[in-house]
């Protein structure tokens, strides 16, 4: 009989999905991306408003809003964010850069 090797992980979820939920109902990202223009051309990854869902959950749970630790914290919560979202989230698509 052959072994097989089982990779087991957690995440703290914490109060991520029902922030998420919250702002998916009001239409946040669905509102902000009527108001602001399409990114340039050359733009890839995730819309405005998309991304504003992702700063008003981190702001909300982290109390900070500082957008230089955002990328590392959707890194941290990688899985619960897309599991809540249904978005696929690129590595760098919360960098401040």
């Amino acid at each position: 009989m052959s072994e097989v090797e089982v990779k087991i992980s957690s995440e703290r979820i914490d109060d991520i999905p029902l922030i998420v939920e919250w702002l998916k109902r009001i239409e946040i990202a669905k509102h902000i991306d009527q108001k602001m223009k399409k990114p340039h051309g050359n733009h890839q990854g995730m819309s405005y408003g998309q991304l504003s869902v992702l700063l008003l959950t981190y702001i909300i749970t982290q109390s900070d809003h500082r957008l230089c630790a955002v990328e590392a914290w959707v890194k941290r919560h990688l899985h619960i964010l897309e599991l809540t979202t249904g978005w696929s989230i690129g590595e760098k698509d919360a960098s401040d850069d």
